[in-house]
């Protein structure tokens, strides 16, 4: 009897402590799901279908009149341009900050603590206070409205909190491991190729995916630094369906945004995995 009563109670108060963090979940889902379902059940309407009223959750029929609609090459050119500044962004960001993050890790001083220190102060400088110097200095060098320029931008936006951040996921590699490679012959480019870039590959994937969703869903610099239509982004692209004035146009503006939102999902997806691996576990046990 008294080596069954405890086996009955801890599914019980299993059950009990779980309630709060369902609760919680419930109540976030039921915040943050409702608009979604609506912007995905207005992307698949009718044009007159999008101004009834009162409206219906569930259209009828499903149309995909609104996706059509969006295969114009204005706007597969939006899209175009955020994948490659994202892309660009993110093996530009990766090639400077790891290099650096590792020096700064490895070499402490006074004056290196004080460099790290001003670049976490200079990260927090809204971006917007030096746009019109950029403006300024690429019209005079003719790389206004390039590729290049627009990846170097969000490249120098971002560096800063990238450096930090991988910081972090270094300092928690033993110092050991890269002492016995140093006695195996290896040089420190070596290191940091063979031994580093292994172990933070969890760090590297959470900078990609915080790089690519910060370059995708970013509207000022594509506003202010691309004057031409053929250089902005996609957040641009969305805008443009809202200044364009009221009418038939919530299928396409409904459709934009859910296309729009397939790819931070899909690097989700295919990269969330790294976040839960062992940062240096396969390191230790070797």
């Amino acid at each position: 009897m008294s080596t069954t009563a405890p086996r009955r109670q801890r599914p019980v108060t299993a059950v009990i402590k779980a309630v709060p963090a369902w609760a919680y979940i419930i109540l976030s889902a039921a915040v943050v799901l409702p608009p979604v379902a609506w912007i995905v059940s207005t992307s698949l309407k009718t044009a007159s279908e999008t101004l009834e009223f009162p409206p219906r959750w569930i259209p009828e029929p499903f149309s995909s009149e609104g996706y059509i609609g969006l295969l114009t090459s204005t706007n597969i050119r939006f899209f175009v341009n955020s994948l490659i500044y994202a892309g660009g962004s993110i093996v530009l960001a990766l090639a400077i900050c790891i290099p650096a993050a590792y020096v700064a890790t490895r070499y402490r001083s006074r004056r290196m603590e004080t460099l790290m220190t001003g670049i976490l102060v200079l990260s927090m400088v809204p971006a917007i206070v030096v746009f019109i110097a950029l403006y300024s200095m690429f019209v005079k060098t003719a790389l206004i409205n390039t590729y290049p320029m627009m990846i170097i931008v969000y490249t120098a936006i971002i560096c800063g909190q990238t450096i930090l951040f991988l910081r972090n996921f270094i300092e928690n590699i033993p110092v050991e491991i890269e002492e016995a490679a140093a006695i195996d012959g290896c040089s420190r480019i070596q290191i940091l190729w063979r031994i580093i870039l292994p172990l933070i590959r969890p760090g590297i994937a959470a900078v990609a995916i915080f790089i690519f969703v910060f370059v995708w869903n970013d509207f000022l610099v594509g506003t202010v630094l691309a004057t031409t239509e053929d250089m902005k982004t996609v957040q641009n692209g969305i805008v443009r369906y809202i200044t364009t004035g009221f009418g038939s146009f919530w299928g396409l503006f409904a459709a934009f945004i859910v296309v729009a939102f397939i790819p931070v999902l899909s690097i989700f997806l295919a990269f969330q995995r790294w976040f839960v691996a062992g940062m240096t576990s396969g390191g230790v046990k070797g």
